[in-house]
């Protein structure tokens, strides 16, 4: 399974061309992506879709990736009593 990562540049068609209410099918076929791909983008977030809120958070989540929690001593302590 692969995945697609859009460009700001793509979400910001994707805003404009909902926002004119067409449907998933001519989105998808505009930008040559699959429509479920469209689906998941336009529900990425609750509410009305805005590209710059969605490329935030997309930021947000890559710049998160792989990093670890750090075990504090009072996270240690809660573990242990477990």
């Amino acid at each position: 399974m692969s995945t697609t990562i859009l460009s700001f540049r793509n979400r910001l068609v994707i805003e404009t061309l909902h926002n004119e209410g067409r449907s998933l099918r001519y989105i998808a076929n505009y930008l040559d992506f699959s429509k479920t791909t469209i689906f998941n983008e336009l529900h990425r977030l609750n509410g009305e879709y805005q590209a710059e809120l969605v490329q935030t958070d997309f930021e947000r989540k890559v710049s998160q990736r792989g990093q670890k929690s750090s075990l504090t001593k009072n996270l240690k302590h809660l573990i242990g009593r477990l």
